[in-house]
């Protein structure tokens, strides 16, 4: 019995290859030059690529690992469970179709995998494209010091970072780059590392206050050099502000918040 179309049974493997390797012409030309990188796909960053997806702009999203929904898809100590607060948080949550469910007052109850698939499906459906299994080793800037401008980022492999081997990377260009890479940092490590005349320093979160951490990931997300922001715990790595645990509220809210100030910088660049 045949479970497909009779004209599939007449396509060879190398058939395949070729429709693959057609497709993916495709898509990655309209990957190497886009309005927005993010790297990483944890709350924040996709929060901020479908929130910038619905403002008309041309999004990748960079993710090292194969999933989405970075350290949130771990929940509370591997338990599948989180909490979210009222507000604008719980707001992002039900607008991306996450169920939420009170558990006191001002405080709901979510699934952490189920948010994260909801926060990735609207990306994608707002047009972002999240290309998961790459790591970004390098910037792309011009100008230094004060004229310094951030204008996109070099990729390679995951596996081949990790293994350490010396493989030149990819190029993809972007007006505004964004480091949602959580604890890693890693654009910011970078950035110091390459541009010591900045004098940044990445001292890494401080120790656990919740409701103070909270509100400090959200109060500092922004612009770190021109066309370069950073939202959610690169926040923290960043600015040294506490750590919040299993609370994803300021991670949706820092999230929602850099589209919108990349929607300020990106139309500024027009003028």
């Amino acid at each position: 019995m045949k479970f497909f179309p009779e004209k599939l049974y007449e396509l060879s493997e190398g058939d395949l290859a070729k429709t693959l390797i057609d497709a993916l012409h495709k898509k990655l030309s309209e990957i190497v030059r886009v309005d927005v990188v993010i790297v990483g796909a944890g709350p924040s960053g996709l929060t901020a690529a479908w929130k910038l997806g619905e403002k008309g702009y041309k999004v990748v999203v960079l993710e090292r690992m194969l999933g989405v929904g970075g350290g949130m898809r771990g929940g509370s100590m591997l338990l599948p469970i989180g909490l979210l607060e009222d507000g604008e948080a719980a707001e992002i949550a039900r607008e991306a179709g996450a169920r939420i469910n009170k558990v006191r007052d001002g405080l709901f109850v979510i699934d952490p995998s189920e948010l994260a698939v909801k926060l990735a499906s609207n990306a994608i459906e707002n047009g972002a494209i999240i290309w998961p299994g790459v790591v970004v080793e390098d910037l792309i800037t011009r100008g230094r010091g004060e004229d310094l401008v951030v204008r996109g980022v070099l990729i390679n492999w995951t596996p081949i970072f990790e293994a350490g081997w010396h493989v030149d990377p990819f190029y993809v260009e972007a007006k505004a780059v964004v480091d949602a890479t959580g604890h890693d940092g890693s654009l910011l490590r970078i950035l110091a590392k390459r541009h010591p005349e900045l004098k940044i320093n990445v001292p890494g979160m401080s120790s656990q206050n919740v409701w103070i951490g909270e509100e400090e990931v959200v109060e500092k997300t922004g612009m770190v050099v021109k066309g370069l922001f950073v939202t959610g715990m690169s926040v923290a790595e960043l600015y040294n502000t506490h750590r919040m645990g299993p609370i994803f509220g300021g991670m949706l809210v820092s999230g929602r918040k850099v589209a919108d100030l990349i929607d300020d910088y990106l139309k500024k660049l027009k003028h």
